[in-house]
């Protein structure tokens, strides 16, 4: 039941992470970008990725403390080894918590400081950053979800 629960816990943190970025990227941006002026936008911006980012970084948490132990009662069980997928979702969720460092770490204090400064060329070219590296993610969870779901 405990491995079911963390099991659970774990499917959670991924759907808050991989649902936010379908959103962000399907449904607020674009229509952000057709209904508001560039300042407006990235005010807004700052403060949705204030959040969302508050978010992920939970989710990265939740994801790494049930994934870690998982995979080793996994690997336990099964006398030393583990599904190729799983492997596999390992080397990828490690990817997207290192890119999402650099997006939120990097990035988003760049986007942050120029807003502030009303540094707008700058402030765009810091969430056009963001914008690529969230596509990067979004594409990485669903290898992720595919290798996990389909290599054995």
């Amino acid at each position: 039941m405990l491995y079911e629960l963390i099991k659970l816990l774990h499917l959670v943190a991924a759907i808050v992470w991989m649902g936010g970025m379908v959103f962000m990227l399907f449904a607020l941006r674009p229509a952000a970008v057709a209904t508001l002026e560039p300042q407006p936008r990235a005010r807004l911006m700052e403060q949705v990725w204030r959040r969302f980012f508050a978010l992920v970084l939970g989710a990265i948490v939740l994801l790494f403390g049930t994934g870690s132990h998982l995979y080793t009662a996994a690997y336990k069980a099964a006398g030393g080894s583990v599904p190729l997928g799983w492997n596999v979702m390992l080397v990828l969720g490690l990817a997207m918590f290192a890119i999402f460092g650099h997006i939120y770490f990097a990035g988003f204090r760049k986007f942050r400081r120029a807003l502030a400064g009303a540094q707008w060329p700058q402030a765009a070219a810091a969430a056009g950053l963001i914008h690529k590296l969230v596509w990067l993610n979004f594409v990485l969870g669903w290898l992720a979800i595919a290798a996990v779901r389909l290599l054995a």
